[in-house]
């Protein structure tokens, strides 16, 4: 056997053995006694432990190093009505139309940002309801600065037509680049600046909150530049060229879309049931000089299921892209989707949180992300969960040379905290076969 394919071999036994794993977890959830929640808040009663608990509650043991420490707290913070003055903190905030947001590509490199509702803000809420007028930055020191709005009206005249019009210009002076395809090594990384401005409108149409459907017409421009390397080297220089990376000259691109949305979740950024479900198709082509053309299609589900307790959430995702390019064009490299990291600020890259932010990069993409999020402390709209997570996905051109033994996997666990069920901040450890990240965040991956 050779080498390469003694690689695919233990590979694909690595995912096998994950799988088997991940699932003996969830038997085991599945198997607890849920009439006794060991994390329930201190000030609520409940049964007596059954008998048998200690061996059906095995995974909820790990956390009892933090369980009693975390109730000295919540005494502490209900004597001092703490969460009380964070609450009211954050609804005089939204009520003036103001989100803050922390964000992070590890637990060192921290950037914020905030977004701005001018209506709310304004308080014209009452005599505008249907009006959108929104803005927002977002920064990291030194890397990405992103700045935006969007202006328009939800719901025209009681009807369930909508127009909004979105500007966007960012600016990412140190996005990392490893070649395309499943195959790259980490060992060839360079980086890249991209500058690009969008300009969007969209004309939709939502019957009710759950259902949209939307018709979107783009245009974008992309400037590549040498960026800041680091000391990495610069695309451009060395092994990545013009004549091996289409779009290393930037390009002008427009886009025309078609969207169907389907959204059940309770709530947006931290759902603990329903899901969402949504479908694209667009045509791409250059402007100018550039010679891009392509189709890209994506499809994307969300799925969370309370466990028998709003306190227990499995959460499922899966998504899929494919561009296709058309005759003798390209698909640029800085328009294909891309798998690494934590997929929020600063990264646009899909989450494989094991691996680095954009580390693997291709036309098509394929990605399924599961999480079990187990609340280990609650106090009225203040909560902290735990997270066990398990990420699998991978790139490729065609769906022909799509491989079970080219899955690339992450697992690990973390902390979130959240108040009214927006979350405020988390922290999470991967594991990846290239290593381990850490990450601190404001908003969950899905």
């Amino acid at each position: 056997m050779v080498p390469e394919q003694e690689e695919v071999l233990v590979r694909s036994r690595f995912c096998i053995f994950k799988a088997l794993i991940l699932t003996g977890i969830l038997m085991q959830v599945n198997a607890v006694a849920f009439a006794y929640d060991r994390y329930a808040p201190v000030f609520e009663s409940q049964p007596e432990a059954p008998s048998g608990y200690r061996w059906q509650h095995t995974l909820v043991y790990p956390f009892e190093l933090v369980r009693r420490p975390i109730d000295k707290t919540l005494v502490y913070l209900e004597d001092h009505k703490i969460p009380r003055k964070a609450v009211w903190m954050y609804d005089k905030l939204q009520e003036n139309g103001i989100s803050p947001r922390l964000h992070s590509v590890n637990s060192i490199e921290v950037g914020a940002g905030t977004e701005i509702d001018w209506i709310r803000l304004t308080r014209l809420r009452e005599r505008l309801p249907g009006a959108v007028l929104n803005s927002w930055v977002d920064f990291k020191r030194e890397t990405v600065f992103e700045a935006g709005a969007t202006v328009g009206a939800e719901r025209i005249a009681g009807t369930g037509l909508r127009t909004l019009g979105t500007f966007k210009y960012e600016d990412r002076v140190r996005e990392h680049f490893y070649g395309i395809g499943p195959h790259t090594s980490r060992g060839d990384g360079y980086v890249y600046g991209i500058e690009q401005t969008t300009l969007e409108a969209d004309l939709g149409y939502a019957p009710n909150p759950e259902i949209a459907a939307d018709l979107k017409i783009g245009y974008r421009n992309v400037n590549i530049n040498g960026g800041k390397d680091g000391g990495s080297g610069q695309v451009g220089e060395g092994i990545f060229n013009e004549g091996q990376v289409n779009g290393l000259r930037g390009d002008s691109l427009m886009s025309y879309a078609l969207e169907f949305a389907y959204d059940t979740r309770n709530n947006r950024g931290n759902s603990t049931m329903g899901g969402l479900h949504r479908a694209t198709f667009s045509y791409n082509h250059g402007l100018n000089s550039s010679d891009a053309g392509y189709f890209k299609y994506t499809a994307e589900a969300s799925r969370y299921f309370s466990l028998k307790s709003k306190r227990r959430v499995l959460a499922v995702h899966f998504y899929g892209e494919h561009n296709d390019k058309i005759g003798n064009d390209y698909v640029p490299f800085h328009q294909m989707p891309m798998l690494g990291g934590y997929d929020s600020f600063p990264s646009y890259s899909h989450t494989l949180r094991g691996y680095d932010a954009s580390r693997f990069k291709d036309e098509s993409l394929v990605l399924l992300n599961i999480e079990y999020r187990y609340t280990i402390w609650e106090n009225r709209d203040l909560k902290l969960d735990t997270v066990l997570f398990w990420d699998e996905g991978q790139v490729f051109q065609e769906f022909s040379e799509l491989q079970f033994g080219d899955f690339r996997g992450s697992y690990g666990l973390g902390f979130r905290v959240s108040l009214a069920d927006v979350m405020l901040v988390g922290a999470e450890m991967a594991f990846g076969s290239e290593g381990t990240n850490f990450y601190v965040k404001s908003k969950t991956p899905f």
